[in-house]
């Protein structure tokens, strides 16, 4: 239950210090179906009941309680000596003391509209000490975004209360078949530490070729390669995990502005949105010239609208790039870029991260004449996709300037529109996100282009136009 409970506090409070917890964190609680269609009793009036002897019964009472938000009454369920497993904390919650200071700071942020709703449970009888339940969470009577998930509870035969409890919470992010490439590319790396600590305890070992040998059998073979880069590998997963983090997860204005991805405000989410519809600017540039057969287009402040674009359109332009890169050859590399599209860095960090790990086998262009695709992924050069790429990101791209500079001339001039982006930096996160997003582009450009293009010289080294430039010669 400590999962169900975190996941709804995303302002939870302590008597010295606030806490806010992570999205997956904000999202589970509250009300527990009865075996029959009804629900537990209504909030306002309820008994207390003392638990059953039915892990399905102690679960449901529990559950109950914190529905009401009456701790103690939820504890009268929990043995002293209880084991709580939550996978999206890093260690156990051990013993009633600890479980009792994870319910008080969740229960005073849990919004009274939230529910925890129990889909299914596995109980054979009133006697018997275990269940497993599958479940989601509620929000005004709907159902709520990536707040699904199964547990498993077992209470103690001697107090008949709960005394283990694991959580498995839905992951927000759908890699679907990425989700296996990530597999093979991280096994052979925890093979290669589970035979050595093997070896060193003088137990089996699975002998694992080295990169070394491996790019000598490459090599022989007369194809081109490069081996795998375990610390690179590592320094991208770490800068990965500090991106989420600190731009995604951590608590309102700490250590940067705004609010964490569980608790933007509507008014952000809402010019997200907005931004989203007026992508590449589609829309308002219709709608200027009187064409509304797609709708009209939602206002957004012109510079948060031109920043936005030319993010976007700046990580649109590195698909030709990746494609070329014989490392992420044998990646789901077209699917990843398409969903940081949407998630930006959150993703191609990651994505760096796994193509650091990952082996160049063979390289012969040569070979791929005649297959199907386009020149970027087949012959590992620019093609026709690259002049287009290319040509869309010199237009967007003016097209962002000149709408963060001079569109809608009620917003003010240069000094206005300063102060307003100026304001941003210091009150929204999701517009500092996506500053950081063109500063580590600008280092995937400069890298990438030196990779692929010995003589690209200082155009590697200009931001985004640098960028365009290379892709149309």
């Amino acid at each position: 239950m400590a999962m169900p409970l975190a996941r709804c506090a995303t302002r939870a409070r302590t008597s010295s210090m606030r806490v806010s917890l992570p999205q997956r964190d904000a999202t589970r609680i509250a009300r527990v179906h009865a075996r029959s269609p009804m629900r537990f009793e209504s909030r306002r009036h309820h008994q207390n009941i003392v638990p059953a002897a039915s892990a399905d019964d102690v679960v449901r009472e529990m559950y109950a309680a914190i529905n009401v938000r009456d701790v103690e009454r939820a504890l009268k369920c929990v043995d002293d000596d209880i084991v709580y497993e939550d996978f999206n904390f890093p260690e156990k919650f051990v013993g009633k003391a600890a479980v009792r200071k994870l319910f008080e700071e969740s229960c005073s942020g849990i919004p009274d509209e939230m529910d925890f709703v129990i889909d299914r449970a596995t109980t054979n009888g009133p006697e018997d000490t275990s269940v497993g339940m599958t479940w989601h969470v509620e929000l005004l009577g709907e159902p709520f975004p990536n707040a699904r998930g199964a547990s498993f509870y077992e209470i103690s035969k001697e107090s008949g209360k709960l005394i283990y409890a694991r959580d498995v919470v839905e992951s927000p992010a759908k890699l679907g078949e990425a989700s296996f490439s990530i597999i093979r590319v991280v096994a052979p790396l925890v093979k290669k530490q589970i035979a050595a600590r093997q070896a060193k305890q003088g137990g089996i070992n699975v002998p694992a070729k080295s990169d070394e040998k491996l790019t000598a059998d490459i090599v022989a073979r007369g194809g081109e390669s490069e081996a795998s880069n375990a610390l690179t590998s590592a320094a991208f997963w770490l800068a990965g995990a500090a991106y989420w983090y600190v731009l995604l997860l951590s608590p309102s204005d700490n250590p940067i502005p705004g609010d964490p991805a569980y608790a933007i405000k509507p008014e952000t989410l809402q010019e997200v949105i907005a931004s989203s519809t007026d992508f590449f600017f589609v829309l308002p540039v219709l709608n200027k010239f009187g064409i509304n057969v797609l709708g009209d287009a939602p206002y957004v402040h012109p510079v948060s609208l031109g920043v936005f674009n030319f993010a976007e359109t700046f990580i649109f332009m590195l698909l030709p790039l990746l494609l070329m890169d014989k490392r992420g050859r044998d990646l789901p590399t077209t699917k990843m870029w398409s969903i940081g599209m949407f998630l930006t860095n959150a993703v191609l960090l990651p994505y760096m991260a796994i193509r650091a790990a990952t082996p160049v086998e063979s390289w012969d262009p040569a070979l791929n004449t005649d297959a199907e695709g386009s020149s970027e992924s087949r012959l590992g050069k620019k093609g026709l996709m690259s002049k287009a790429f290319g040509l869309a990101g010199l237009g967007i791209g003016a097209l962002s300037v000149y709408w963060t500079l001079f569109e809608d001339p009620s917003v003010g001039g240069f000094a206005e529109r300063a102060e307003y982006f100026n304001t941003l930096m210091h009150t929204d996160r999701v517009s500092v996100a996506f500053v950081v997003d063109i500063a580590l582009v600008c280092i995937w450009q400069a890298y990438f282009m030196n990779k692929l293009d010995k003589e690209a010289g200082a155009l590697a080294y200009i931001p985004y136009w640098g960028l365009c430039i290379w892709l149309l010669l």
